[in-house]
């Protein structure tokens, strides 16, 4: 059976509240290479120090580079052959950016300095990377599906399995005093393994948090404290670390949002952040990259023995061999602006900075770059810097398999992102030895196979697929490199929705995915009222993130299967109970609540309420929220659009399954 499903897009209403909220990874962008050439560029690479200063004016001093202010450094040879700012760390108060003394928060490339810090502790014989972590985790138990235990080297390559990898809603704080520490964090949102450990690749938050409390728990010292005494102290990093103290606070650049203007300032739960927490200069980012370029050696100190610092340089990941994914704590992204060199880096993007950091160890080069405003200059410099002194080399022309349409069919199916699951690739295949490939903002492509498992677009991306131990096929990867796709086994339809129902599409989306619940007899109900606790548990199952482990506040959903879902949505501030001990988690839901919730939910990424014209009666309280849900279009064919524009939502009756459907598929769709 094949059900084709119109590809969601990655950064959706509700799914983008999580990846709005805090960490992620660097992320190859649409942005087109810069090519900026003052004359002759070298063809060795970066050697002279003026001309790379001359190559960086002419990139930076531009007018469109979208940022208030940024800082980028460039290493060779054990030496800063350039580092420099750019624009203002604080544009109202006209502050330049200074690298040796302006303090960014620089995000997920903390996830290469703890583990570092993990890698100094193997080196020592206190850590032993096949080892299972719970090992290491101060009495703290993971839930599994697995005998297969989850292993220091899985958190490191990010081949953990486990369901809920990114932070939620509420980990950023106006509070600056609020102090969470890591076990409690960890203790309370910890994920449960749902695939087997080392099989699928998935860009992990959570791991990276464990490898920093793992070397809290192994070292005997907080983590703060053990990053400070070996790494920054010996490297001279003076200005970096994972406390916001008042000296950070007073250096700190003004980050600011995707309007221009300065976002307040935050804290990060937990308050020590191993996964990207740091605060540093560039200079400082600087002495990091030479020491790992030189093997683990900074001027008289070393961090790393030379063995341990090469180990951390291989690929121990790769879903196939043209194509790495991990080392230990340094990833492959971008891969199509590498032009054939070896390249591992780390970036990240965390609440108004974006940075990137990359190395190239077989020409002892590496550069850094943060800005003050979430955006994709870090793309569009490492693409010039990479043209300008390392340009792709002509190489031969690709010679492409000729595998017949029944070789190829082995590779069709749905797949669905392990990082996001509504980003859906469909791929089918085609007379004349090709895939059609739909995914995510690529609309249709052919792509052409060009080696075992491995095909390329017109524009030189390539597919990979991963076979399972008994060689069918189970992941893919393409564009998107933070995840793989899992193959997705394609439900049985309900038996009570008819394809020709203005609801059976919604329907069949959320069962894909599944996240529409049937009953034991093979039907859905799509015309029975959803009670409250339903619709609050499909809420919460939309946001992809670990269920609240506290007691229920409410007393009367206590033991209920909704009980988890509704105290996350509790504790995210988007429900509230019919009184102070009472949420009726049974009781139908009415359309108006419904639209409370999503909407408050939505508004968790930071969307504004939006006006619209309604029709009908809407109580009060909820009168903000309908008007956003009739904004965007969260409904199916029971909302009907006036002659004069305006809408009744019929506010006032109960939510039916169906509308439900409807309303969560085009808010993940949307």
């Amino acid at each position: 059976m094949t059900l084709t499903v119109n590809a969601l897009p990655r950064s959706t209403k509700l799914s983008a509240v999580l990846s709005a909220a805090l960490l992620v990874s660097f992320t190859a962008s649409a942005a087109s290479a810069v090519s900026i050439s003052p004359d002759d560029a070298p063809a060795q690479g970066p050697s002279d120090a003026k001309e790379v200063e001359a190559f960086a004016d002419s990139f930076f001093n531009r007018a469109d580079l979208g940022v208030p202010g940024a800082a980028i450094v460039i290493v060779k040879d054990g030496k800063v052959l350039l580092q420099k700012g750019y624009g203002f760390a604080d544009v109202e108060k006209k502050q330049t950016v200074d690298p040796e003394g302006t303090v960014f928060r620089i995000g997920s490339v903390s996830k290469a300095f703890t583990a570092t810090a993990v890698m100094q502790l193997v080196e020592q014989g206190k850590i032993d990377l096949d080892q299972d972590m719970q090992t290491y985790m101060d009495g703290l138990r993971i839930d599994s599906r697995f005998q297969e235990p989850v292993t220091m080297k899985h958190l490191l390559t990010h081949t953990t399995g486990f369901d809920f990898t990114e932070p939620k809603p509420g980990d950023m704080s106006p509070d600056l005093d609020r102090y969470v520490p890591l076990k409690d964090y960890i203790a309370e949102n910890m994920p449960t393994v749902v695939r087997k450990p080392g099989e699928s690749y998935n860009y992990d938050n959570f791991a990276s948090m464990l490898q920093g409390f793992i070397v809290q728990n192994v070292s005997g010292k907080p983590f703060h404290q053990y990053m400070d005494e070996q790494l920054f102290k010996p490297l001279g990093m003076k200005d970096s670390g994972f406390h916001m103290t008042p000296d950070v606070r007073s250096k700190l650049a003004t980050d600011y949002g995707p309007d221009g203007k300065p976002l307040s300032p935050y804290a990060v739960s937990p308050t020590e952040l191993p996964q990207g927490g740091m605060f540093a200069t560039a200079s400082d980012v600087a002495k990091f990259m030479i020491a790992h370029l030189n093997n683990g050696a900074y001027g008289g100190s070393r961090i790393l023995q030379d063995a341990t610092a090469a180990d951390m340089h291989s690929i121990h990941l790769a879903i196939h061999p043209k194509v790495p994914q991990m080392t230990y704590g340094f990833e492959t992204a971008n891969k199509k602006s590498y032009n054939g060199r070896k390249i591992i880096g780390k970036g990240g993007n965390i609440g108004g900075f974006s940075s990137w950091m990359w190395l190239m160890p077989e020409q002892n080069v590496g550069g850094f770059i943060v800005s003050n405003k979430c955006t994709d200059l870090h793309v569009q410099w490492f693409n010039a810097f990479m043209n300008h002194y390392y340009p792709k080399p002509v190489g031969p022309d690709v010679v492409y398999l000729q595998p017949t349409q029944a070789e190829l069919a082995r590779f069709e199916g749905l797949y669905s992102e392990l990082r996001t699951k509504t980003s859906l690739t469909q791929v089918t295949a085609a007379p004349g030895a090709k895939l059609i490939v739909e995914a995510p903002g690529t609309g249709k492509q052919e792509l052409r196979q060009i080696d075992d498992r491995l095909f390329k677009d017109a524009d030189g991306n390539l597919l990979v697929f991963q076979e399972n131990a008994d060689k069918s096929i189970g992941y893919l990867q393409y564009r998107y490199e933070l995840s793989t796709s899992k193959k997705l086994n394609v439900p049985k339809p309900f038996s009570d929705v008819r394809q020709e129902d203005g609801y059976a599409s919604y329907i069949s989306t959320l069962q894909l995915l599944n996240l529409a619940k049937g009953k034991a007899d093979g039907t859905f109900g799509p015309a029975e009222p959803i009670t409250r606790g339903e619709f609050a548990a499909q809420t919460a199952g939309l946001l992809f993130m670990t269920l609240s482990k506290k007691p229920a506040v409410f007393a009367d959903t206590q033991n209920h299967p909704a009980a988890a879902a509704i105290q996350t949505l509790y504790e995210l501030g988007v429900i509230q109970g019919s009184s102070q001990s009472a949420f009726e988690p049974d009781k139908p839901i009415t359309r108006q609540e419904a639209a409370v919730i999503v909407a408050r939910t939505i508004q968790l990424g930071g969307a504004s309420p939006i006006d619209a014209k309604l029709s009908g009666h809407t109580d009060p309280w909820a009168l903000d929220s309908v008007k956003q849900i009739v904004a965007l279009g969260l409904y199916g064919p029971e909302v009907k659009e006036a002659a004069d524009d305006s809408v009744d939502y019929r506010s006032q009756q109960p939510m039916l399954r169906q509308e439900a459907a409807a309303l969560f598929a085009k808010a993940l769709s949307s």
